[in-house]
């Protein structure tokens, strides 16, 4: 997003929302209407004798609209320093990530404070860290809760790895055509998130490495994450490793999508490789017909 000189806003999550819609107020535009996707109903004398938190609390913004999202990521100059494939903005000249596929990377309220408290996580990279150690991203005092909420849910789409809305949440589904299909070996499996992409020139060996020694132990952490597995598949004209991560259920899987230590094994293993998508699968997306299969 685009450089500025003026300082950081800091708005520590709860009040967010009530902070943003004042200043929203004050500049004479109407926050957004639409419900939160819950509610917490909680006594104040619970409230108090819980330390100020209900349990289970994490920041929820108001629901945005994509549409008006994408106009506000372009009104405020965001498209200056991030790319996003697919979109018809002008090539950016600042030094911000790629935010093609972002929103299957973060949880909403991720987004939320990355625009707000910039400096709340700092990702090392050349352009993104000034002298004093914050990070480069600007901030926004004039931006109104409105415009937030949206240009949150306009990130939160970017899932699909070529700007294109495709919500994570909504696994591939077996079609009719699966009937012609040799049906997959069992699998204690009920959600398969995969991955497409190629390794960014010159780190296989170091990215070999990661996973050995870091990365594979950080994933299998996970709760629910059964195992992940990499295939290489030079039939590609495309990327042509093909990165499958099993899990048990449902659950499972909402968990490592919003979970941050999720995320943060998530950012590692992508700092090795270059674009990519993501696709979820109810179904194992690839494997072996033994009915089709013979060896000596």
């Amino acid at each position: 997003m685009r450089r500025s000189n003026q300082p950081l806003i800091v708005i520590a999550g709860a009040t967010i929302a009530l902070c943003a819609l004042r200043v929203g107020s004050a500049l004479g535009q109407q926050a957004p209407t639409s419900p939160t996707p819950r509610s917490v109903r909680i006594t104040m004398q619970a409230l108090h004798q819980l330390g100020g938190v209900p349990p289970g609390w994490s920041l929820t913004p108001p629901s945005g609209d994509t549409a008006r999202g994408r106009v506000a990521f372009e009104q405020l100059g965001c498209h200056t320093c991030h790319a996003v494939r697919g979109e018809a903005f002008p090539p950016p000249t600042g030094p911000g990530p790629e935010l093609t596929g972002m929103g299957t990377h973060h949880p909403v309220a991720y987004f939320v404070e990355s625009i707000v408290n910039p400096s709340a996580v700092v990702v090392d990279g050349p352009g993104f860290v000034d002298a004093e150690g914050r990070s480069t991203m600007p901030s926004y005092p004039d931006m109104t809760v409105a415009q937030l909420t949206d240009l949150v849910a306009y990130l939160r789409s970017l899932q699909s790895g070529d700007g294109s809305p495709a919500p994570p949440s909504a696994p591939v589904s077996p079609g009719a055509a699966d009937a012609d299909l040799p049906p997959p070996p069992a699998s204690a499996g009920r959600r398969y998130l995969v991955q497409v992409y190629d390794v960014a020139p010159g780190r296989l060996s170091e990215f070999e490495e990661w996973f050995q020694r870091q990365g594979r132990a950080q994933f299998l952490a996970e709760p629910g994450l059964l195992g992940i597995d990499t295939f290489v598949d030079r039939t590609r004209s495309g990327p042509r490793l093909v990165t499958v991560l099993t899990f048990a259920d449902e659950a499972a899987f909402t968990h490592f999508a919003t979970a941050p230590s999720a995320d943060r094994v998530s950012q590692q293993f992508d700092a090795f490789i270059g674009p990519h998508s993501h696709d979820v699968h109810a179904a194992p997306p690839i494997y072996r017909s033994d009915a089709l299969s013979a060896h000596r």
